[in-house]
């Protein structure tokens, strides 16, 4: 199974997230946070998130804390959830890739993310350290919810 990282980014001074909008792959068109593969290197789950995240955002995470993790079986693919609320740089995000914004934390867009994202993050927002399987059908919708 593949593994990736999902970076979330909380600004506690001004009570908003970093989120990431898709411009392409299977998440296109989907509101989530910044995050991506592994690499086939002897890359840690933590050094994947800060890479990923300084990839797609240009902001360096000072302190990312491991919140939970999700299997996606049918896609063959396991995410590592951290949460920062330290962080320093520029916003300079990878355009072609993303559009990168701040969104209130009392206004998360749950409508414009995937299932799965919606009903994690309510849990991790809450404290809760979070391992669950999704399993998605091949159009795309959720079959079912696995706790782990």
């Amino acid at each position: 199974m593949k593994q990736a990282s999902l970076s979330i980014i909380k600004d506690i001074k001004n009570n908003r997230f970093l989120m990431i909008r898709h411009h392409r792959g299977i998440n296109k068109g989907f509101v989530n946070f910044p995050g991506g593969k592994k690499e086939e290197t002897d890359e840690d789950m933590e050094a994947c998130v800060k890479r990923e995240t300084k990839e797609e955002t240009g902001l360096t995470i000072l302190n990312p804390r491991y919140v939970g993790d999700m299997e996606f079986p049918t896609m063959d693919i396991k995410v590592y959830v951290y949460i920062s609320t330290a962080f320093e740089g520029t916003l300079c995000p990878k355009k072609d890739e993303v559009d990168v914004f701040w969104q209130p934390a009392d206004d998360i867009p749950y409508e414009k993310m995937r299932t799965a994202d919606a009903d994690f993050l309510p849990e991790i927002l809450s404290g809760k350290t979070v391992h669950k399987r999704y399993f998605y059908n091949p159009d795309g919708s959720l079959e079912k919810i696995e706790e782990i």
